[in-house]
């Protein structure tokens, strides 16, 4: 059949329509046949690019009786293609040569607008592939300013160990002394982990009251026990999808590691009054300083469940261990406890620094941090003042097992001024300056507090 204008026009305009809408080759050709079946008898339509094509369309009868129609695709940029019509219900071998070419020259132009798409979403995926790359790496290296990590021992943990178990839902043993810092690598773990979006949850075992563990981690069901007015979730439905540290955890019941274990083991919880398993899917972190191989011999801890949480152990080394980490430990403290009090951090003098390296920090970082927080509260000028003696470790000489008392702050704070100051009081490297005191309001304290001169007390 012979189109006329109008129909043609009306094909071309629908068809330019629907190459707009097509991203892709395989969307490409069964949009454009489509297009094409609701104003032509069209059987099939092939379109090739690169192949060679006729100079002019062709138009012949097929085997079949169908109406073959072969024209080239090709647009102001040159030949891009060959495409095939067969057109079946009577239509006549004049198909116009016009309306080919046409047809022709906008499925190359379309042809090629899949094409460039195609190469700026391979782009974009490599793009996207690199960002992502990059930004493993930048997390890996670029450690968030509350992680110090200078010497080697923790830059090992979290420059290697932490980025490559964080890809995995592995289950994780951190160990070390109280105040270590182990929480913080959990939750550097979470945050590197694909579950970084979902809630990280932390809980002290040895806090919890020995017979509400149960219903604290796994939940209870409406009259459970006396007192369960509704049901409660526990931890693991509360963070399923995410990260649960289970800190302290050599203090849980036995009858809680057992259901510990079955958790890690089939991903199943059990409320307490529950009746039925309920799935959760939680990455475990647990943390310990005690010796959980002492436990298991003597059966305080069950042997199984230690092995199960033994999957990727991380040991972190005490402060004392790592000395090349107390100096910028101590500066992000400093800074972090003087924006809480809203004020500019004071200098830590190499006096004081000496003092800190000097000191054996049973309580490890966070002894450190209540030492400097302490010593800030007593230090109202712009150089730190630490208090006098450090801290001691519970048992140990001069440990009092008592709260240090305002009085006997306020003589140390002042001891330490004056010896820092060798006993001067006035002057702009005085004892009083260095406390942000007038000198005659300084020495009325320390009459009022029994202190010579000489920073001894009367």
């Amino acid at each position: 059949m012979t189109a006329s204008a109008d129909h043609a026009l009306l094909l071309l305009a629908d068809l330019g329509e629907a190459s707009a809408r097509a991203h892709t080759e395989a969307t490409l050709v069964p949009a454009v046949s489509a297009a094409l079946s609701r104003h032509l008898p069209l059987l099939r339509l092939d379109l090739r690019r690169g192949a060679a094509a006729p100079g002019a369309p062709e138009v012949r009868r097929g085997a079949g009786g169908e109406t073959i129609a072969v024209f080239a695709l090709r647009d102001a940029e040159g030949a891009v293609g060959c495409a095939t019509m067969a057109l079946g219900g009577g239509a006549a071998l004049d198909v116009s040569p016009a309306l080919l070419e046409a047809t022709g020259r906008l499925l190359a132009v379309a042809l090629r607008q899949v094409q460039v798409l195609g190469r700026v979403a391979a782009i974009a995926r490599r793009a996207q592939g690199e960002k992502r790359t990059l930004k493993e790496e930048l997390d890996r290296v670029a450690l968030p300013r509350e992680v110090v990590a200078v010497g080697p021992a923790m830059r090992a943990i979290f420059q290697q160990m932490v980025p490559l178990v964080a890809r995995q839902d592995t289950t994780v043993l951190v160990r070390g002394e109280t105040g270590t810092g182990k929480e913080v690598i959990a939750r550097r773990i979470h945050a590197l982990s694909r579950r970084a979006e979902r809630p990280f949850l932390a809980v002290n075992c040895g806090a919890l009251p020995e017979g509400l563990v149960e219903s604290a981690l796994f939940g209870h069901e409406r009259g459970a026990f006396t007192g369960a007015a509704a049901r409660h979730l526990g931890l693991f439905e509360r963070a399923s999808g995410g990260t649960l540290l289970l800190d302290e955890v050599g203090e849980l019941p036995r009858a809680a590691q057992a259901k510990l274990l079955r958790v890690l083991q089939e991903g199943e919880i059990e409320r307490v009054g529950g009746e039925g398993a309920v799935r959760v899917s939680v990455r475990v972190i647990a943390a310990t300083h005690r010796p959980l191989e002492d436990m298991v011999a003597s059966g305080a801890f069950r042997e199984d469940l230690y092995y199960r949480l033994q999957v990727f152990p991380i040991i972190v080394p005490p402060l004392r261990e790592r000395p090349e980490d107390l100096e910028p430990l101590t500066r992000v403290i400093v800074e972090k406890v003087a924006a809480s009090f809203g004020r500019t951090p004071p200098r830590v003098s190499a006096e004081s620094m000496a003092r800190l390296r000097a000191h054996g920090w049973p309580g490890n970082v966070r002894e450190l941090e209540n030492v400097i927080e302490r010593s800030m509260v007593m230090s109202t000028g712009d150089e730190l003042i630490l208090s006098a003696p450090l801290s001691a470790a519970p048992g140990a000489p001069g440990a009092t097992g008592r709260v240090m008392t305002y009085r006997e702050a306020a003589q140390r704070c002042i001891e330490d001024a004056l010896r820092a100051a060798g006993g001067k009081i006035y002057g702009e490297d005085g004892a009083a300056a260095a406390l942000g005191l007038k000198p005659t309001t300084l020495q009325s304290k320390m009459r009022k507090l029994g202190i010579r001169k000489d920073g001894e007390k009367g």
